[in-house]
């Protein structure tokens, strides 16, 4: 039996490395334990570079007519108010009147009894089928009351909720200001304090996260409004009330991947079921053709050259990141994994598939003529 003798590597170590080694482990282990208690400024800082990656190639464009970037990034951000501003004015009114109707007391209950009393009405007229109806089961309103108390308790945290939304977003916007006027100095401090073999690599991968986050905003902000518009298209042919708002419900909860779609479509069938429930149906209907064409038309064209991960790892970032910070988590996750996914590609992939191709060209076959050939 074969022995082989410890090396000196493995079996000893000086008290210098030791420390070493130990210090550099309590300082990862702190670092990680600030970037936990500081992740909603670790949040706002991924948003703001979000937000700077999507506004960049319109900055630097403008930018190559001679108009200062300060003054460019106050323009689009000018834009962006008065468009939020117009928006809201048009759609929180409504929106608000159809949250307080159905946190109003018995309101639910007598929506249900009138669609239950409509779906009688239909039955009756289009088959002449008498349809039976009797009281709503006692569970299905205790369920309904639980709902309208849970609304309106809920009602002054979420007031103190956008409140902080709202200086998120100020702060969000003033870190992505700073973001894209400083960018170039903070890029050339980085290379300068990189290795000089390194810094051309460093700049790429730099400049390709910014790419890739910026392609998957703007390619959502796509899908989202091509959503928003053809929510508001066949809402409007349906005749259902507060179409306007109802669509940019619908836009906006496209920003949440996979359950967004269908999240966003409930409203719209809740109160397009008050109207009738063949209505209701229609809506339901409308929406689906929608998320069908969606997912087999436009995400393909948008989204092909965006961000390009998985299905599956898709599905894990959501789970993850919304297991950490709720529906923020859920959104950032596919941005911060095709960001990982840029970095690994390039700092690992990419360099092991080139090893791989110039070992294999340095092992060529040997060509033997007739004469020395072995025998």
């Amino acid at each position: 039996m074969l022995t082989f003798p410890p090396t000196n590597e493995m079996t000893e170590m000086s008290p210098r490395d030791l420390f070493f080694k130990t210090f550099a482990v309590l300082v990862a282990l702190f670092c990680a334990y600030l970037l936990y208690r500081v992740i909603d400024t670790v949040v706002v800082l991924f948003l703001a570079i979000i937000l700077a990656s999507t506004l960049r190639p319109y900055v630097e464009r403008l930018a190559a007519f001679n108009i200062p970037r300060s003054l460019i990034i106050l323009i689009i951000y000018l834009l962006l108010i008065v468009g939020f501003v117009l928006l809201a004015v048009f759609t929180i009114p409504p929106m608000f009147s159809l949250v307080m109707q159905f946190t109003e007391e018995d309101f639910i209950v007598e929506q249900v009894r009138e669609v239950l009393r409509n779906l009688v009405i239909f039955v009756w007229q289009r088959f002449r089928v008498l349809m039976p109806v009797g009281q709503l089961p006692e569970q299905t309103q205790e369920l309904i009351a639980q709902f309208e108390a849970v609304a309106y308790e809920q009602a002054w945290p979420f007031a103190r909720t956008a409140s902080t939304v709202l200086g998120q977003v100020l702060l969000v916007l003033v870190m992505c200001f700073y973001w894209l006027t400083l960018r170039e100095k903070m890029l050339k401090f980085v290379l300068r304090m990189s290795p000089s073999d390194q810094r051309e690599r460093i700049e790429l991968i730099w400049t390709d996260v910014e790419v890739t986050l910026g392609s998957y905003v703007r390619g959502q902000m796509t899908l989202s409004l091509i959503v928003g518009v053809a929510s508001l298209v066949g809402l409007l042919l349906l005749g259902v009330p507060n179409a306007l708002a109802l669509a940019v419900v619908a836009a906006l909860f496209e920003f949440i991947p996979y359950i967004g779609p269908i999240l966003g479509a409930i409203p719209a069938i809740l109160v397009g079921v008050t109207v009738s429930p063949l209505i209701g149906l229609l809506v339901a209907g409308w929406y689906l053709l929608v998320q069908q064409l969606e997912a087999s038309v436009l995400i393909p064209r948008v989204m092909e050259a965006s961000v390009g991960i998985s299905p599956l790892l898709v599905v894990i970032a959501i789970v993850a990141g919304s297991s950490l910070n709720g529906v923020v988590g859920a959104i950032l996750a596919i941005p911060i994994v095709g960001a990982l996914q840029v970095i690994a590609r390039h700092l690992w992939i990419e360099p092991t598939l080139l090893m791989e191709e110039q070992g294999d060209d340095a092992i060529e076959p040997t060509v033997f003529s007739e004469e020395e050939a072995p025998t």
